[in-house]
């Protein structure tokens, strides 16, 4: 029978081992028998298997050409893409305030990123323990005063402060 494996080149490789045992033993064989219903010779069989293997052979040679092609099509894409990519910042550098337009071209305008009320208060925190810290500096003054704070050379961190209300006047 088949082996073990049924990859298309086993089966191909089965199918091929019968053709040849047929032609090797074509004497020992009768010349027709009963099969499926309907009486069949060994020209029949091999005929089957033949279209079997011409079948697995053909798909085996699309296989390869669909592999080539993809590879083809990636390199494409690969060689391409900053064109592609620059062209759609353009379309959308051209078109942000128009979205049917963008949409002609499959392209939709970038969001503006929402910041949550919990990222904006530790924002605020953070710039009000900086400033409370280091007061009305410049920037070189402020980056020796961090860097004076920590002897590591790393910035050291704000401590983080709950957000107070302004007293009210």
């Amino acid at each position: 029978m088949t082996s073990k494996n049924n990859s298309r080149a086993d089966v191909l490789s089965a199918d091929q081992a019968v053709i040849d045992g047929i032609q090797k033993n074509q004497a020992k064989l009768p010349a027709s028998f009963p099969m499926e219903g309907q009486q069949m010779t060994l020209q029949g069989v091999t005929q089957v298997f033949q279209q079997r293997i011409t079948s697995s052979k053909a798909v085996i040679a699309a296989e390869n050409a669909w592999k080539a092609a993809l590879k083809d099509a990636d390199q494409v894409n690969a060689q391409t893409q900053g064109t592609a990519l620059a062209f759609r910042r353009l379309l959308v550098a051209l078109f942000a305030q128009e979205p049917d337009v963008l949409g002609d071209f499959a392209v939709v305008a970038p969001k503006k990123p929402q910041r949550t009320t919990a990222e904006k208060a530790a924002a605020a925190a953070k710039a009000k323990a900086t400033r409370t810290k280091l007061g009305t500096k410049g920037a070189q003054q402020k980056k020796a005063a961090l860097q004076s704070a920590d002897p590591a050379g790393e910035p050291a961190a704000a401590p983080a402060v709950a957000p107070t209300p302004a007293p009210k006047s």
